[in-house]
Formats: C-alpha cells, sequence, structure tokens
C-alpha cells in the first residue's frame, strides 16, 4: 500500500467523526427550537426582565451573526419601555471569540464532509483503489473512534460537567470574558450552564446514534456482501 493511499484512509477515518461532531455542532447552533428551548425551559424573561417575543427575537440576531460577516454583534432590546443593547461590551467581546471558533468548526464541518465524499467518488467508485467492503470498514472504523472519544469525553463530563465546562473555556479562549455574572449579564441568564449540559448531553446523544446506525449499516453491508462473494465462490459441480 503506497503512502499516499494510507495516508488518504487516515484522513478518511479521522474525517469520519469529526465530520459527524461539527454537522451536529453546526445543526444545534442554527436550530430555533434550541433558543426557544433556553428561553422557555430556563424561564428567561423573568431572570432577565426582557419580554420572550424580544429574546426570540435576539435569538434570531444571534443565528445571524454566526453565518453573516459582521464582526461585532449588536442587539438592540425594548426594556421598561425603552430600547437598550441586550449585551455588554464584555458579553460582545466574548461572543466575537464564540464566533471566531465557530467559523473554524463550520470550516472543519465543510473540509471534511467535501473530504469523504471525495473519497467515496473517486477512490472507491471511480479508481476503485478501495473496494467498496473496505469502505464500510474505513466508515466502522471512523464511527468506533468516534464513540471512544465521546465515551472519554462523558467520563469527564460525569465527573463533573461545571469543573470540565470551565476547562473546556479556558483550553479554547485565550482570555476571561467568557467568566460572566449570572445577576447582571444577560448572555450567561438566557444559557446558563443547567442549559448547555442539557445540550451537550443531547448533542453527544446524537452522535452516538449516528454513529451506532452507521456501524450496523456497514456491519450489515460486509454480512450481506460477504455472504454474496462466498455464493459465487463456491464450485460447480457437473
Amino acid at each position: 500500500m503506497g503512502v499516499f493511499r494510507t495516508a488518504a484512509i487516515i484522513i478518511f477515518i479521522l474525517s469520519v467523526p469529526i465530520a459527524l461532531v461539527t454537522t451536529n455542532i453546526r445543526f444545534m447552533a442554527n436550530e430555533p427550537r434550541v433558543y426557544r428551548y433556553a428561553i422557555d425551559e430556563f424561564n428567561a424573561p423573568a431572570t432577565t426582565g426582557i419580554a420572550r417575543d424580544e429574546l426570540i427575537r435576539a435569538g434570531g440576531e444571534i443565528r445571524d451573526y454566526f453565518n453573516n460577516n459582521q464582526e461585532t454583534l449588536s442587539i438592540e432590546i425594548v426594556q421598561d419601555g425603552r430600547e437598550t443593547s441586550l449585551f455588554s461590551v464584555k458579553e460582545t467581546l466574548h461572543m466575537k471569540d464564540v464566533k471566531d471558533r465557530f467559523r473554524l468548526v463550520s470550516r472543519a464541518h465543510e473540509f471534511t464532509v467535501m473530504y469523504v465524499l471525495t473519497y467515496i467518488v473517486l477512490v472507491v467508485l471511480w479508481s476503485r483503489e478501495v473496494s467498496p467492503r473496505a469502505l464500510a470498514v474505513q466508515v466502522a472504523g471512523g464511527c468506533v473512534l468516534c464513540l471512544v472519544a465521546l465515551g472519554a469525553a462523558g467520563a469527564v463530563g460525569l465527573a463533573g460537567f461545571d469543573s470540565a465546562w470551565e476547562d473546556f473555556h479556558r483550553l479554547i479562549f485565550s482570555n476571561d470574558f467568557w467568566l460572566l455574572n449570572p445577576q447582571t449579564d444577560h448572555l450567561i441568564q438566557i444559557f446558563p450552564p443547567d442549559f448547555w449540559e442539557n445540550i451537550v448531553f443531547l448533542v453527544g446523544l446524537m452522535i452516538v446514534a449516528e454513529s451506532a446506525l452507521l456501524i450496523l449499516g456497514a456491519g450489515l453491508y460486509l454480512g450481506a456482501s460477504r455472504h454474496h462473494e462466498e455464493a459465487h465462490l463456491e464450485p460447480e459441480y457437473a
């Protein structure tokens, strides 16, 4: 097996879990029901003193912000009959950091999905450098790798979500803008730690289910194709 072919296979196997994770993160970040869940389940109108309709509209502007070229998030809401900014300067700076990280997630998602599709078309279907059975094994291998990584992350989370969540923030952010005050900062009032714990669990559950389905599909294909090959290899008797 050539070096380039080996490298292509390794990148494919690694791309499978990354594509699964980033797909689900992007879905959740752009899903309106997630924002409504945060607002309604954790009673954000009472906590913030801002009307629900204003918070729902703000959620839409946050989603737009993640997908446009605007560098600074500016959301004006009506509170107590006057127009005011929803987020403080510190919260706005943190949201800029979040958007920068989300851009990286988006690029990783686009690259891995494109690589997976290109690999299947060019390497498996066109050049036939890799057989469909080998592809099934590689997909299953990537999914197993994903489940192992999620299992490790889940174990860390079960040991203490709050501390794991703080460690995660310290790892991906180079400043302390993410350290917000639940008494005064609207961002953490709308999206409290309990919300994030539930969302992280839901994302993990979705990835586990998708990985399990892909492993099951690969296993069924390997079983069916093996029986097909064995049938063609059986000797014929006069």
